[in-house]
């Protein structure tokens, strides 16, 4: 009989006689291994959060931007400031607003469609200068604000006192309800899309 004899003889007779606990299986110790290596992996996540949660508010930030780009703290404090640049203004409305008028006369030179008209059939009343908005009175016109400085070559300067809208079709006592009596210049168009006109006061 050899040792391995032995051993075996030992391990037989324990069995039997019951007094000794049998050996533990391998799936109970992979359990606890696993178990083992679970608590290991969740170690640094919960130094990691208790440290985020000790940290004060400020500093929260600065460790975001070290996580995304390699740059010392001086860099990361300019970089927010560039980043909130304020958002470009928009262009300014032009000191002098020019329309220049394509001619005079009545409703077929304004259906002509060539530029802004000096509509004659108003001179008793005022002096208007007329366009189709689809011929580009709306975009000519739509954009002079009240107080902005108006020329029109051959007729003077003006300033821009009232804006308004009137039926379409309409009548001078329309502009003149409007505007309290008549300016020297009205500058007339179709609003797209609607039974209305703009109609701007110049004085």
């Amino acid at each position: 009989m050899n040792m391995n004899d032995v051993d075996l003889q030992t391990s037989l007779s324990a069995k039997s006689s019951g007094n000794v606990r049998p050996p533990q299986s391998s799936k109970s110790k992979l359990l606890i291994a696993g178990a083992v290596l679970a608590i290991l992996a969740l170690i640094p996540l919960f130094f990691g959060v208790v440290n985020w949660a000790m940290q004060p508010a400020g500093d929260v930030d600065q460790t975001v931007s070290q996580d995304k780009a390699p740059f010392s703290k001086v860099e990361s404090a300019e970089a927010p400031a560039a980043a909130v640049a304020p958002a470009e203004a928009p262009a300014p409305a032009p000191d002098v607003r020019t329309i220049y008028v394509a001619g005079a006369g009545g409703q077929s030179m304004v259906d002509a469609c060539i530029g802004p008209i000096h509509y004659t059939p108003t001179n008793a009343y005022a002096t208007f200068i007329t366009e189709h908005d689809f011929c580009g009175g709306w975009g000519r016109f739509s954009g002079i604000s009240v107080g902005e400085t108006v020329s029109i070559p051959g007729y003077g300067t003006f300033t821009a006192t009232g804006r308004g809208q009137v039926p379409n079709p309409g009548s001078t006592n329309d502009v003149a309800a409007v505007f309290g009596g008549f300016p020297a210049v009205v500058l007339q168009t179709c609003i797209p899309g609607t039974s209305q006109m703009l109609v701007i006061a110049l004085n």
